[in-house]
């Protein structure tokens, strides 16, 4: 869970902080082997999948490292409205099957804040 883009596992929850989102433009590059973002000097017919996606910009409370998750403007409605509806509780990230494909779901936590642990507490268990 240390990289640019958290992908838990299905019913894996990560309490996190909404920063901010802009809209891209991406297509996947099969010379790089990766999706990259286009800009006016990429050749747009070199390119596969070309489509609008936002991208989120998170604070994850488990790594705290600032991340990355790419949304489709339904899910990113979604998210919209919920943060408009939190008052206090916790956003919390986690990712369900849907059809067979793992789907970004979020959801409000009674928590306030995500709870502190000591390592001798995890030594412990």
């Amino acid at each position: 869970m240390t990289r640019l883009y958290p992908k838990p596992l299905e019913g894996e929850t990560i309490p996190i902080s909404f920063l901010g989102a802009e809209k891209r433009r991406i297509g996947w590059s099969p010379e790089v082997g990766k999706s990259v973002q286009i800009n006016d000097e990429t050749d747009v017919d070199s390119l596969k999948r070309v489509r609008e996606i936002n991208e989120v910009q998170i604070f994850n409370w488990l790594t705290g490292r600032e991340c990355l998750i790419e949304l489709p403007d339904r899910e990113m409605e979604a998210l919209q409205s919920l943060l408009e509806a939190k008052n206090g509780e916790q956003l919390v990230y986690t990712r369900e099957k849907v059809k067979g494909k793992l789907k970004p779901r979020f959801d409000l936590d009674d928590q306030k804040e995500p709870r502190r642990w000591l390592l001798s507490e995890r030594l412990k268990d």
